[in-house]
């Protein structure tokens, strides 16, 4: 079982719980969006989670199947526990720091601190998403829906 997975996908639940909570507390109009991408981002992190248990119990039933017949070695799958964890600790501080270092820059050196741990991504291709995300939050969540989000750090 990947146990990082369920973490993350526990994670992916509270925090949508917290956006959802306090998207309550925005005008009518401006809430709508973020309780939709709230809803979203916990039905999927709770699919993660039935998805990695339905895998749990698929291959204990192959293993059970399968007793007495020589299995093959799996493969170990990597201990990924530590970087959840030290992903997990990069949102709170994210979420901490927001208000003074402003969201482009708080983001930013989020994304780059978490695909560092990941190394899922060439550098390149996270610095080209990592502006686009900026971008597009900027644009909905400032320009479209007029919620006052600071952008850049308050001692500036």
């Amino acid at each position: 079982m990947n146990i990082s997975r369920l973490l993350l996908g526990l994670f992916g639940i509270a925090v949508a719980g917290v956006f959802f909570f306090d998207a309550s507390n925005y005008p009518r109009a401006a809430a709508q969006m973020p309780m939709i991408y709230s809803v979203a981002v916990a039905l999927l992190s709770a699919a993660m989670i039935g998805d990695e248990l339905v895998l749990k119990r698929r291959r204990a039933i192959a293993g059970g199947q399968s007793r007495g017949k020589e299995m093959a070695a799996a493969p170990a799958e990597p201990k990924r526990w530590l970087a959840v964890a030290a992903i997990f600790a990069l949102a709170m501080g994210y979420v901490a720091l927001m208000t003074t270092l402003g969201y482009i820059v708080a983001t930013a050196l989020f994304m780059a601190a978490a695909l560092a741990i990941l190394r899922t991504v060439g550098w390149r291709f996270a610095l080209i998403a990592g502006a686009v995300l900026i971008a597009v939050v900027c644009l909905v969540f400032v320009q479209f829906l007029g919620l006052p989000i600071p952008l850049l750090p308050s001692f500036l």
